[in-house]
């Protein structure tokens, strides 16, 4: 297609190497490597589609004496003994992107595919490949026939026609024998599908395979020592297999639990080192140890090797510019103990027997009726000096829900969610008829005075005085630029729980004040399923608190069960995962979440979180400060 450089050959003295490169951007740094191991000489792009811009953007790396990419899209063209004999003659060779099937079709068993390998095996040339390149450099690799397989259908069924995969076939890398590459790996949540191909690997043919899994702008580069370094922005993950898995059948979501210890796994950064040649655990070196396993279709990741604590409960009364500086002793008492007392409640209906659903109930109530917490006594005023109170909770059993929001007169917004739940056909309910739903159903009325106090007042009062078109989320403010609230708030003021009961069944809750001066009838995202409060048995139990409008729009609690769902990303990776994207938008807040294993996360991205957890044994620990 082109040739930049010298069209003369020349031969210099070459070091050997593997580079699997992850695909998207590329690697610089891999790139340069491979330059400097083919001294200077020839360089040669293979690819099957595509144009020959790898050729100046190699030059501008490193010394070269030509660089020339050749496309082979057709078996004769991979016959031609003039482009065997170009690639023979290559000091540096790189497979581009594009469709590895491709690569199959046109090059297996070909004088080209003689000419690869004997620069990888006798000639010991750098070669390297990137995305479908990558694919093809490994003894075991996925084909890609028919479409591309994606994680949630091969877990589903192992047999899908797409998952296609060959044994030693066709190229043959140095220590790469008994190894699947794979390629894009976290960026496009191929975990799921790289389980389901070593499950099959050792299911059909009886081996248990090892993988190396190269994320996006990264690269997996192996000396002729079979030593790697992983250069680029990501990283890369070294996969371990030794038992086949209890489940792998056509039709039938796979099983590969083996005690939850089926995959161990070792992500490793930029920098760090990893042994190939023998995968000896020992060299690995600057990386995290893993589990993976799959649970009836589903993969599931343990954060490390350690034993975790089995939580049962999670609690949080709002997150925000919490600061040790600014706290008193005697209020940082006040809140641990409303803080245990809840956690306290809520373990003692659990140890009864009692549903996760009667647990996080009795613990929002407990919240409720503390003025500490801007939810039920403690809510804050709006503009008109009224206390409006929105509160939701969610069955993950039978994923039913119910919520309430605008009310001013329920004193337990939480027990007329869980009646709207369980008593009405509907979901929300909002206002007065919020108001004659929850006295119909027997729950306690309040005159609207029950919910004044002093400090909540005289924060709308200091509010109203700095700007009556400036709106406060509990405490401070920035200037508005729309109608309504264009800020974020000092403390978020939410109170929420989230709960597994005996039965493993989930539940979670949420209940708040709303925001101080705020118009309009504002509602945040507490009340609405999916947003601030979401649980599913099959995932996690979510209750979110933070700046409202920003979890409305990235649909944060559902979000975080989807990413396990679909993704197979740990509760703690997906609470992460949604806290950046609130950020990334420009909000503030944090979250809890509990999945159905008692593995549980409290990411945040403000100074603090007030936040407890109790553990099935009843250990209770409560945190304030970012610092904590």
């Amino acid at each position: 297609m082109g040739i930049i450089g010298d069209t003369a050959d020349v031969q210099t003295p070459v070091k050997g190497g593997v580079v699997l490169m992850g695909g998207s951007t590329s690697v610089d740094e891999a790139f340069k490597w491979m330059l400097e191991r083919s001294g200077g000489g020839d360089v040669v792009i293979l690819r099957a589609t595509g144009t020959d811009t790898y050729n100046s953007y190699i030059d501008e790396l490193g010394k070269s004496n030509s660089i020339e990419t050749l496309k082979i899209d057709s078996r004769d063209l991979a016959n031609n003994d003039t482009v065997a004999n170009i690639i023979r003659h290559a000091e540096m060779l790189f497979i581009a992107g594009g469709d590895q099937s491709n690569y199959l079709h046109y090059w297996k068993g070909t004088k080209t595919d003689a000419a690869i390998n004997y620069l990888l095996n006798v000639k010991k040339a750098p070669v390297g490949g990137t995305s479908a390149g990558c694919a093809i450099l490994s003894g075991l690799y996925y084909s890609g026939e028919g479409g591309s397989a994606v994680s949630v259908e091969t877990l589903a069924n192992p047999y899908d026609t797409l998952v296609t995969l060959h044994n030693n076939d066709f190229l043959h890398p140095p220590y790469l024998q008994n190894v699947l590459t794979d390629q894009h790996f976290l960026a496009r949540g191929r975990e799921g599908r790289l389980a389901t191909f070593l499950a099959r690997i050792a299911k059909d043919w009886h081996l248990f395979a090892k993988g190396i899994a190269v994320d996006e702008q990264t690269a997996v580069c192996i000396d002729a020592s079979g030593l790697a370094t992983v250069m680029g922005r990501s990283k890369a993950c070294f996969i371990y297999t030794t038992a086949a898995p209890e489940r792998c059948v056509a039709g039938q979501p796979l099983e590969w639990d083996l005690h939850q210890k089926a995959l161990q796994i070792y992500e490793l950064p930029a920098g760090g080192h990893f042994d190939v040649a023998h995968f000896d655990k020992a060299k690995a070196q600057g990386g995290t140890w893993n589990w993976w396993y799959v649970d009836n279709g589903r993969l599931v990741k343990s954060d490390n090797m350690l034993p975790k604590e089995k939580y049962v409960m999670v609690i949080h009364g709002g997150a925000g510019t919490i600061l040790k500086k600014n706290m008193t002793p005697e209020k940082e008492a006040a809140y641990r103990a409303a803080l245990k007392e809840a956690l306290t409640t809520g373990y003692q209906a659990i140890q009864a027997g009692k549903s996760s659903i009667d647990a996080v109930e009795a613990t929002i109530r407990v919240l409720e009726d503390c003025p500490l917490f801007n939810a039920g006594k403690g809510a804050v005023f709006t503009h008109d000096g009224r206390n409006e109170m929105d509160a939701a909770i969610m069955n993950g059993k039978t994923l039913e829900a119910g919520a309430v929001a605008g009310v001013t007169t329920i004193k337990n917004p939480i027990s007329a969610a869980r009646a709207v739940m369980e008593k009405s056909e509907h979901v929300m309910m909002t206002g007065p008829g919020a108001e004659q739903f929850a006295k119909d159903a027997g729950i306690e009325i309040v005159d609207p005075t029950y919910f004044w106090t002093k400090e909540r007042w005289d924060g709308l009062q200091q509010a109203l005085k700095e700007d009556s078109m400036k709106s406060k989320l509990d405490h401070s403010y920035q200037p508005a630029g729309k109608l309504g609230i264009e800020n974020h708030d000092n403390k978020f003021g939410t109170v929420g729980a989230v709960a597994l009961d005996k039965a493993g069944n989930l539940a979670a809750a949420t209940s708040t004040g709303g925001m101080t001066n705020k118009k309009y009838g504002r509602i945040g995202d507490s009340p609405i399923i999916g947003a601030g409060t979401y649980a599913n048995n099959k995932t996690v139990a979510v209750s979110c608190t933070g700046w409202g409008e920003f979890y409305i729009r990235n649909v944060v609690a559902y979000d975080l069960s989807a990413l396990i769902a679909y993704k197979g990303l740990s509760v703690e990776e997906a609470g992460k995962t949604v806290i950046a994207k609130v950020d990334a938008m420009g909000g503030d807040g944090g979250l809890i979440a509990l999945d159905k294993d008692g593995n549980a996360a409290l990411p945040f991205n403000t100074d603090g979180m007030y936040r407890g957890t109790v553990t099935a044994d009843g250990k209770i620990e409560i945190h304030i400060y970012k610092e904590d």
